[in-house]
């Protein structure tokens, strides 16, 4: 039986119009009302993340950065953190100056969730402009080699042209990083501006979701997961029941277990009535 619902946020729980619709909003509280335990598993950062918990109303802690950090929002302390190490971080800088792609350093709410890039022309900044501009109080200018040891750094989003980042891609291998394709993030560039997520070698979010699992006392095989990306597939594919969304990319449709209705077609609401809610019904 079903003891964990495990929901990722963009393209899947909020619809194209960034709203949880009335229909998803009820079936996650039906969800809850019948035992079940609610999360969320997102590549947000946690301050991103706040205004969906509080519209949810998720007690539990919540699992960001792709899984490399699980956060306490009530103790407002991490639970579960994987931050990259130095030698990691000036490998993937090498990596980045080497193909001309652009580095972006993130770290963790213990550190005030700073945004870091290195100062210097090698790097291309219409592909930093779009990023960047909203959010110029949280970031930081620093030389390349002062960023080796900035504590708490969770994600690197590496930014570029699409063949540039399929070819960084394999080079990040050699670190053994877990690496996600974020796919097209912005048009304002020529070409397209996609990105990369990177993390350290473990993080993902069934790791993360695994040590959620654990303070609950169940296992990964009483979780029902629902996501459309990339990024949630070691979820999806370690889960008891791997949903992907109707709006997610055909690989991912692929590897899920079942493939729901869209974001847009209250998918979530489909596959907690299918998946947590028929079950808990059914005579034991």
């Amino acid at each position: 039986m079903p003891r964990l619902l495990v929901l990722d946020i963009d393209g899947t729980l909020l619809n194209s119009e960034d709203i949880v619709t009335p229909v998803v909003s009820d079936a996650i509280r039906r969800a809850r009302e019948h035992g079940v335990a609610v999360a969320l598993a997102t590549g947000r950062r946690v301050g991103s993340t706040r205004q969906v918990v509080e519209e949810v109303g998720i007690g539990l802690p919540i699992v960001t950065f792709n899984g490399a950090l699980v956060w306490d929002t009530e103790r407002e302390e991490a639970i579960h953190e994987l931050a990259f190490s130095a030698p990691v971080i000036q490998r993937v800088i090498e990596l980045c100056r080497e193909y001309d792609a652009a580095p972006v350093l993130l770290q963790g709410p213990a550190y005030g969730e700073r945004i870091f890039v290195p100062t210097g022309n090698w790097l291309r900044p219409e592909y930093l402009e779009w990023f960047l501009d909203p959010r110029r109080s949280y970031v930081d200018e620093v030389p390349a080699d002062e960023m080796l040891n900035l504590p708490g750094i969770l994600t690197i989003d590496v930014f570029g042209p699409e063949a540039t980042l399929q070819k960084l891609s394999m080079a990040f291998a050699e670190l053994e990083a877990q690496v996600y394709d974020v796919g097209e993030v912005s048009s304002q560039t020529d070409p397209p501006n996609w990105a990369l997520n990177v993390h350290m070698p473990g993080a993902s979010k069934a790791a993360g979701v695994q040590v959620l699992a654990q303070k609950l006392g169940c296992t990964l095989a009483d979780v029902v997961a629902i996501g459309d990306g990339f990024n949630d597939l070691p979820l999806l594919e370690a889960a008891g029941v791997g949903v992907a969304m109707g709006n997610a990319s055909e690989e991912v449709k692929a590897r899920a277990d079942v493939v729901v209705n869209s974001h847009d077609e209250d998918g979530v609401a489909e596959a907690i009535e299918r998946f947590v809610l028929q079950p808990l019904s059914e005579p034991a």
